[in-house]
């Protein structure tokens, strides 16, 4: 019950439904052991015999429907997240830019050297996207999550069938294979932690016009200095938030 005592605890609640269902695995491999090894023995001594209709039905379901499940959220997801992070920079591009007396825009100065004054009319932009920031750093904190409890469920899964049923039939190194074929576990968040970086910096400095510079991380990391073409790289500071 080890496992599942931790995936109760990791549940995001608004994701409840997307998690693997262990509970549903246990109950096709006919398990009701825990997960601290006391199904070690128990090799086919059900009461009825274990069959290649049972196998397919147990396989099915971990790798065809469970495991396709959450790989589909987590992907979906994390484009969500990307989307919401390009409109909080499309929010932030006219900051930096400004017309000019022949109709033509030219680029603000960089927006990560010195604080200046927006005017009043771009605080409420700056505190949306503020807002919006916080929301997508907390659902890129929990997908995280939500990928290593997965992955961990799934070789548990395979795991205890093969500990049961192992002497027949092994699904341990299929699993391995699928998941090694799938990025929910090995995404790397480090360019939208980057871009997220950068704008909080700079909603941060300029809010209310004081500098309130924030680093997501505790200590000095390089990210990329948002502007509204193209990216260049900058050293942020390794501040707290306030």
């Amino acid at each position: 019950m080890h496992f599942e005592r931790s995936l109760r605890r990791a549940i995001y609640a608004p994701w409840k439904d997307q998690y693997i269902n262990y509970a549903k695995l246990k109950d096709l491999l006919r398990d009701e052991g825990s997960d601290a090894g006391s199904d070690a023995g128990h090799h086919d001594t059900d009461k009825k015999q274990w069959t290649d209709e049972d196998e397919s039905a147990f396989v099915e379901e971990l790798v065809n429907v469970q495991l396709e499940k959450v790989h589909t959220f987590q992907a979906e997801t994390l484009t969500k997240l990307r989307d919401r992070t390009s409109a909080c920079e499309a929010k932030l591009d006219p900051l930096l830019t400004s017309p000019t007396t022949d109709g033509t825009v030219e680029t603000k100065p960089s927006p990560l050297t010195e604080p200046r004054d927006l005017g009043s009319e771009a605080q409420p932009v700056l505190q949306q996207v503020i807002a919006e920031l916080d929301s997508i750093t907390g659902e890129m904190n929990e997908l995280e999550k939500y990928s290593r409890i997965n992955y961990t469920g799934f070789l548990k899964a395979a795991k205890k069938h093969d500990r049961r049923r192992g002497h027949s039939y092994r699904v341990r190194p299929l699993m391995q294979v699928r998941l090694a074929a799938l990025p929910f576990n090995k995404e790397d968040y480090s360019p939208l932690l980057f871009r997220l970086s950068t704008m909080y910096n700079f909603v941060r400095q300029h809010l209310d016009g004081k500098d309130k510079r924030l680093s997501m991380s505790e200590s000095q990391m390089e990210t990329e200095e948002f502007t509204s073409e193209k990216c260049t790289r900058v050293s942020l500071c390794s501040s707290g938030r306030n």
